[in-house]
């Protein structure tokens, strides 16, 4: 059996526990903070696309801070589904030096953003990374249940930060192939019987494949929050032509100047302007986030693309004013979460 500690057990990481545990080949120890007590004690209730009504479920194990994960387990893979917040990716390296095992273990980031893998590919010289995009409807409902209502898409590949020396380009491929493999396993039923379009891919460029979700990302995600509506109330309003459609054709002529033009085509741009139907529902994360009082994952949706423009010299006029109006949003919700910290300090 695979041993793997997964960090992050929200919408996304539930399902990728359940999905790793139900391929019969893994182990998976969870790591849960806020609702460790209620999912030790009842496990999670989840409504899924792709496995249907799954009651009272539990990973094979679950712990309450990643300090507290077991060190004398060797791990195959370290699987992180956290938002993609700088400062939370740096607090994590401590304790994953204790976790990761050179040579053996491989660091799994299903995240948004661009540019994610470099603070952990530099800590970790001697690891695979495994840079992973998840296109999935999954949000939790309370701090057990999770409803799942698009099917699971993940798109998987080797972050080529060290070649040869001190780690070989094959080995970096091969724990990627091994991923996707042990994945798809997972998935088998859904993907055989229930056929819900549910699969795992290995990707030869993921960085390409960032530039090409960030196309949506970084306009449909940000603008629903800015505005504080759903896609559907996007597209048909005014905003569709004013804010969406120029926010990601900058997107796409920025991935263009770095080099990724091939993934951001004019048939792509139209594709995700016109594939999604204006009555859907759909709320992206920025904006569930927002509306949970949680920090947003601004800086690598939208600061990091933009500090390429700077580079490539690439006009942005709509995203740098969405930008801009989300760091002040941003500002709100710290601000509010530091109040919130101090009267908890001052009621202990």
């Amino acid at each position: 059996m695979l041993n793997v500690c997964l960090i992050g057990a929200g919408g996304v990481g539930t399902i990728a526990a359940y999905v790793l545990e139900k391929s019969q080949r893994c182990n998976v120890t969870a790591v849960l903070r806020s609702n460790y007590a209620v999912v030790q004690e009842q496990g999670f209730d989840i409504d899924s696309v792709d496995h249907g009504q799954v009651r009272d479920w539990k990973p094979h194990k679950v712990i309450p801070s990643l300090s507290s994960a077991p060190t004398d387990v060797l791990y195959d893979f370290v699987v992180i589904t956290t938002k993609c917040i700088p400062e939370l990716v740096a607090s994590l390296v401590p304790d994953l030096k204790l976790l990761v095992t050179p040579r053996k273990t491989s660091l799994v980031l299903i995240q948004n953003g661009l540019d994610i893998e470099r603070p952990l590919a530099a800590a970790f010289p001697e690891t695979p990374i495994l840079s992973g995009l998840s296109m999935i409807g999954s949000r939790t409902t309370s701090p057990r249940t999770v409803f799942h209502e698009d099917p699971d898409q993940l798109r998987i590949g080797p972050y080529y930060h060290h070649v040869d020396s001190p780690l070989s380009r094959s080995t970096q491929l091969e724990a990627a192939r091994l991923f996707v493999e042990v994945y798809n396993a997972g998935l088998s039923e859904a993907q055989t019987a229930r056929k819900s379009g549910a699969e795992c891919v290995l990707a030869e460029d993921i960085v390409a494949a960032r530039w090409r979700k960030l196309l949506w990302n970084g306009s449909f995600n940000t603008i629903c929050a800015v505005l504080r509506m759903p896609v559907g109330e996007l597209l048909s309003s005014p905003g569709r032509s004013t804010l969406l459609e120029p926010a990601m054709r900058e997107i796409a002529a920025i991935g263009t100047a770095a080099g990724y033009g091939e993934a951001l085509t004019e048939d792509v741009v139209r594709l995700l302007l016109h594939d999604t139907p204006e009555s859907s529902p759909f709320r992206p994360s920025m904006l569930v986030h927002l509306e949970k009082g949680q920090p947003l994952e601004l800086d690598v949706i939208l600061g990091a693309p933009l500090r390429v423009a700077r580079e490539k010299g690439v006009n942005t006029p709509v995203l740098s004013q969405i930008y801009e109006l989300l760091k002040v949003v941003q500002w709100q919700l710290l601000r509010q979460q530091s109040k919130e910290k101090g009267r908890a300090g001052q009621g202990s």
